[in-house]
């Protein structure tokens, strides 16, 4: 394989849980750019957020994927807002193949309404409230080369069969 896989998305759609499985399955290494974030400033990332604004959790951010994009062919799970920035967006699509994991506001709101202290932005809000930011948030996604439903009772194994069949094709 010549190119990196980037699972990208809003938070609660699986990225990591997913990523790691099509990591083991393709033999990849695993790379999560908060759990990368988190291993730098010593604390989960809500936490960088809180004690240390947005803007340093931005800068963080550029970090991660600037340093986790030096590795070739990896699976890399981003944060949900990582495409928000033009630079991440140029680095990860250099030698990565995007593979946006959509889901729906109430499959996000299902997945995180028992973590919203982990997920400060949504915490506390609505289906209708995470729609309205889901939609602020798309045209960050709408770009991938690849899209997959990760929506309602679909089973983790027929998600991760998915991405595996739809990423086989661009890999060389």
């Amino acid at each position: 394989m010549n190119k990196n896989i980037v699972l990208v998305g809003f938070m609660g759609t699986g990225k990591t849980t997913i990523g790691r499985r099509v990591a083991s399955r393709l033999g990849l290494d695993f790379y999560d750019t908060d759990e990368y974030i988190k291993r730098c400033e010593n604390m989960p990332v809500a936490d960088v957020i809180t004690k240390k604004g947005i803007k340093y959790f931005e800068g963080a951010q550029r970090f991660a994927v600037t340093n986790i994009c030096e590795n070739k062919n990896v699976l890399i799970a981003t944060g949900g807002s990582t495409l928000s920035d033009e630079r991440n967006r140029a680095l990860l699509s250099e030698n990565g193949i995007l593979v946006w994991l959509r889901a729906k506001p109430e499959t996000i709101y299902e997945n995180t309404k028992n973590s919203h202290n982990k997920r400060l932005e949504i915490s506390g809000k609505s289906v209708n409230e995470i729609s309205q930011i889901l939609a602020q948030r798309e045209k960050d996604y709408s770009g991938c080369d690849i899209t997959v439903d990760v929506d309602g009772s679909r089973n983790i194994d027929v998600v991760v069969e998915t991405v595996i069949e739809k990423i086989k094709p661009l890999m060389n």
